[in-house]
């Protein structure tokens, strides 16, 4: 009985160790230092906010520790996967917050709907599903731009399968006003929005509170303090380039 429990022990180890190892939370989830590090970092040299391309490079930064990091895109902005850390495949997205509104730009879908050929319901989610399959998480960095030059950075991991970016149903939208009033303008479901007029974009909209639960760091940083400018960088740490 001994020899068994101590297998059936070794067994419920491993088992625990692969599910911490496999567990993309359970890895993030202890990177604030390194979060908090790199966000007052890149403001300790740039006023402007941290977006796209730029939120992909400092994501890699973050992670660097705790994952190895391939198919980096470099701001190449094509559809889907940006990186992968170990073997998660992410898709990075920043945004700003709107009081409690977000506001997520995705893929452009000319090519199944338009002002000219409006498109329908089965191609467009189609189209979409078929370009989410390059990626299994969206890490989204979302800034919250606050009186006196505050900026709160908020880091969240969703599974790309998390209800708010799953369309199984569109609606139309038509045109109120003008030349376009009764036509089709667009489409749009319960979390988001494609219009014609914006280069066919979709756009995830929801509340805030619909993703708390997979925030993983935050930090509060002034973007009023003098900061350091390139010149200053090279003679600090001399030409090694």
């Amino acid at each position: 009985m001994t020899v068994e429990k101590n297998i059936i022990t070794i067994q419920s180890n491993v088992r625990g160790w692969l599910s911490r190892k496999n567990n993309i939370y359970i890895k993030f989830k202890k990177l604030q230092t390194q979060f908090s590090d790199e966000i007052i970092g890149y403001h300790m040299i740039n006023k402007t906010p941290i977006k796209e391309a730029v939120w992909e490079e400092i994501n890699t930064n973050i992670v660097s520790s705790v994952c190895y990091i391939t198919d980096q895109a470099n701001g190449n902005h094509k559809s889907g996967k940006d990186n992968k850390f170990d073997k998660f495949n992410i898709s990075n997205k920043s945004t700003k917050k709107d009081g409690d509104n977000i506001s997520l730009s995705s893929y452009r879908l000319t090519s199944v709907c338009s002002d000219k050929v409006n498109g329908n319901m089965q191609d467009i989610i189609k189209e979409i599903e078929k370009r989410d399959n390059s990626f299994d998480y969206y890490s989204i960095l979302i800034r919250n731009e606050k009186e006196h030059s505050k900026i709160e950075y908020a880091w969240y991991i969703i599974p790309k399968d998390y209800h708010i970016f799953k369309i199984d149903k569109l609606t139309p939208k038509f045109g109120k006003i003008g030349k376009k009033k009764g036509d089709i303008v667009g489409w749009m479901s319960d979390y988001c929005d494609i219009t014609f007029s914006m280069s066919s974009q979709l756009w995830y909209k929801f509340n805030i509170r619909d993703i708390e639960k997979y925030k993983l760091c935050s930090v509060e940083i002034a973007n009023n303090k003098p900061k350091i400018n390139y010149s200053q960088i090279f003679h600090s740490f001399g030409n090694t380039i």
